[in-house]
């Protein structure tokens, strides 16, 4: 991975995952969330940021 603003990229991580779990959690008080559909969120978010900072292929340009 390259990632050039550290801050960025964990805001970015962080916002996707907590977007889905803590704010409905938060916000909607009757609503659950299994610990496998945390899971999947979390590996959601893992695979888009390792494609978004991927050393090499799509997103991978200092140029954006």
């Amino acid at each position: 991975m390259r990632v050039e603003d550290v801050d960025l990229a964990a805001t970015q991580f962080l916002g996707m995952i907590s977007s889905y779990v803590f704010w409905f959690i938060l916000l909607v008080p009757d609503w659950k969330v299994s610990a496998e559909r945390v899971a999947q969120v979390v590996n959601e978010a893992v695979r888009a940021i390792a494609a978004r900072y991927a050393a090499t292929g799509p997103g991978s340009s200092t140029d954006d």
